[in-house]
């Protein structure tokens, strides 16, 4: 047996990343953001995409800082006051000086609703996932979202097969730190080395396996030019089913 096939013949528990790796989109995020802004009265139809962009851009490095300045917890971004701020500080840069804080609330109501719909369940994942835990596998989920997916695998139904589930968007917790990651293999009681990590980010993703020192697993289907960028020892598939290739089952 070569080194290759013989590490993979040692792993236990194969963890997942949701977005783009096991579901797909329907339209984008700036689309998302005019639709939950014009609802609540806010126009940002003269604005441009790189307009729209800028102020993301803006907002995401306030929040980073903010949230290591201030020692959040894990899972801080759950609950609907964390976003004012941060709502507040997006129509600012937009030129909106006069929002009122009911309207950020209700405008992030409306997003974290909207993300509850937003995502879809690849074809093939729901087998696929069935098989690898027919086949012995534990798996678990460890994600970058801002609220726990639990009720989203439920709604998807493939909670049945998860055996943990990791959130933060928080760094220093959430990827390319395989804080997560190094929890899900806790929590299922197998050691890291003896896990895989499947992503679809060499940035994040791969990264945070390998941190962890996880089999690293890229996805290529949200976007293909990820895979000029994967470490040596990295592991790639075009479509989901083809993980049953390459992990046939616990070894004996």
């Amino acid at each position: 047996m070569g080194e290759t096939s013989q590490r993979l013949s040692t792993v236990k528990a194969i963890l997942f990343d949701l977005h783009e790796t096991l579901t797909y989109t329907n339209e984008g995020i700036l689309t998302l953001m005019r639709k939950i802004s014009k609802e609540v009265g806010l126009d940002l139809t003269t604005f441009t995409d790189d307009d729209l962009n800028k102020a993301q851009e803006k907002v995401l490095e306030w929040m980073v800082s903010y949230q290591i300045d201030n020692d959040v917890d894990i899972h801080f971004g759950s609950e609907v006051e964390h976003w004012t701020d941060a709502n507040r500080l997006t129509y600012e840069t937009l030129g909106f000086g006069d929002v009122t804080d009911d309207t950020l609330i209700t405008v992030e109501e409306l997003w974290k609703e909207e993300l509850n719909s937003w995502e879809l369940l690849r074809s093939d994942t729901k087998s696929t996932l069935s098989e690898l835990k027919r086949r012995g596998y534990q798996l678990g989920i460890c994600t970058r979202r801002q609220d726990d997916p639990q009720e989203l695998l439920k709604k998807w139904g493939i909670l049945e097969f998860i055996s943990t589930i990791q959130w933060s968007s928080v760094p220093g917790y959430s990827k390319p730190s395989p804080y997560t990651l190094i929890l899900a293999a806790d929590e299922m009681g197998v050691n890291p080395l003896r896990c895989a990590f499947v992503g679809n980010y060499v940035d994040s993703d791969i990264l945070a396996a390998t941190r962890a020192g996880m089999v690293p697993v890229l996805t290529t289907w949200a976007d293909a030019e990820e895979a000029q960028k994967a470490p040596e020892g990295t592991y790639i598939i075009g479509e989901i089913t083809e993980l049953l290739d390459h992990f046939e089952g616990l070894a004996d």
